[in-house]
């Protein structure tokens, strides 16, 4: 049995009936509703039901009203306005986008940001923020640097205007390796951070650059024989502290560079790193094998810095050529002590924590492990000042 539908009014629409139409819907179950027909929408009736009549009615009028004020409207927007929107409509149909979406987002991602700095006050105010939270001179320079070349590119913009198109070939440039355009993702992300955190831009398009893959390349040990030559050189050129804590220490080249030749302690056989030279900010100490002590006794210099900057570049370049090695690995000393500790001792715990290392010993394993055989490795922790078989060897 079918449900039976019931005008409101006797008149039918063609004498009158007002919009929208408004009829009693009774279903085989006995239930009664009440229906208020809009008609026609887009291609779609629309029909709203309510549980009495009161509600439909109300119902009912709050839409003639809408309509009504949707006239008033209609009436007060100029033939010239109604054209454009026409002509933008066009332009959304094939994003399947409203006028309303689209004013919503330019009102929200571009006017709203209107008055905001251009991109080079944004760094100049980031550059400012860094240098005044205590970041290290090496990690200022390297975001400077690399700002500098945004500043180039978009310096009198507005962060908020720049697109994603725009910023994707000054990251991904073909003729960068992967591990530079890695870096300049990760260094445009904290000026997008800085511009969220101030309320300039409310996106961080840098994370929407694809990252690209790289392989790290295996790294460059130095050999025992090249290990005593340069030990047995450095002190000629000053650097046997320097050379000494970084090679048989473990310590940083960065950290080592900033040491003072007090936070060496020969009694204690321990080398301090303080919070202001420490990479991570946290000091700590190193205990150190009896190789260093051996190296360290020999060294004619035991005050003052380790080592002497201003020359550091010159005489570390004496020193390789002196101790014959033509081909430097990156970090050569540090991986070499990593390498050689590692296959001696076989305690990776004990190996990262003479590093400094704070997050385990996964680095280890994936980069240092297997680089030096175990025969090389006891040889190694065996140098000793006036090691006869390897001077006659090298």
């Amino acid at each position: 049995m079918k449900s039976i539908d019931q005008p409101v009014a006797r008149t039918s629409r063609r004498r009158g009936q007002q919009w929208p139409r408004i009829y009693k819907r009774i279903y085989p179950s006995g239930v009664t509703s009440w229906i208020v027909d809009c008609g026609l929408q887009r291609g779609k009736r629309v029909r709203e039901t309510f549980t009495s009549k009161g509600e439909a009615e109300t119902a009912a009028e709050q839409k003639r009203i809408a309509r009504a004020n949707e006239g008033v409207l209609s009436a007060a927007t100029t033939l010239e306005t109604r054209l454009e929107a026409a002509r933008c409509l066009v332009k959304l149909a094939p994003y399947g986008a409203t006028l309303t979406e689209a004013t919503d987002h330019y009102v929200g991602q571009v006017l709203r940001y209107r008055t905001g700095p251009s991109v080079a006050e944004l760094i100049d105010q980031l550059l400012t923020q860094k240098r005044s939270s205590g970041c290290r001179a090496s990690t200022i320079c390297t975001l400077e640097y690399f700002l500098n070349r945004v500043r180039d590119l978009f310096g009198a913009r507005r962060l908020s205007e720049i697109t994603l198109a725009e910023l994707k070939p000054l990251c991904l440039a073909p003729e960068l390796a992967p591990r530079t355009q890695f870096n300049r993702i990760r260094l445009l992300r904290q000026l997008y951070n800085h511009a969220i955190t101030a309320g300039w831009v409310g996106e961080n398009l840098a994370t929407r650059i694809p990252v690209p893959i790289y392989e790290a390349n295996e790294p460059g040990v130095l050999t025992v024989a090249e290990a005593y030559q340069l030990l047995m050189h450095a002190d000629d050129y000053g650097l046997l502290g320097y050379v000494g804590v970084v090679l048989l220490g473990g310590v940083r080249s960065a950290e080592a560079l900033k040491m003072n030749w007090s936070a060496v302690k020969t009694a204690d056989q321990e080398i301090v790193i303080g919070a202001s030279v420490a990479k991570t900010r946290a000091r700590r100490v190193i205990p150190y094998a009896e190789t260093l002590a051996a190296w360290l006794q020999v060294c004619s210099r035991r005050t003052g810095p380790l080592v002497d900057q201003e020359h550091f570049e010159r005489n570390f370049n004496a020193l390789r050529r002196a101790a014959g090695i033509s081909v430097w690995p990156h970090n050569a000393l540090r991986h070499s002590f990593a390498s050689y500790h590692l296959a001696a001792f076989r305690d990776p715990v004990r190996t990262a924590y003479l590093m400094g290392h704070r997050s385990g010993t996964d680095m280890l394993d994936s980069c240092y492990k297997g680089l030096v055989s175990g025969v090389d490795a006891r040889e190694f922790w065996a140098l000793r000042p006036g090691h006869t078989a390897l001077r006659e060897a090298a």
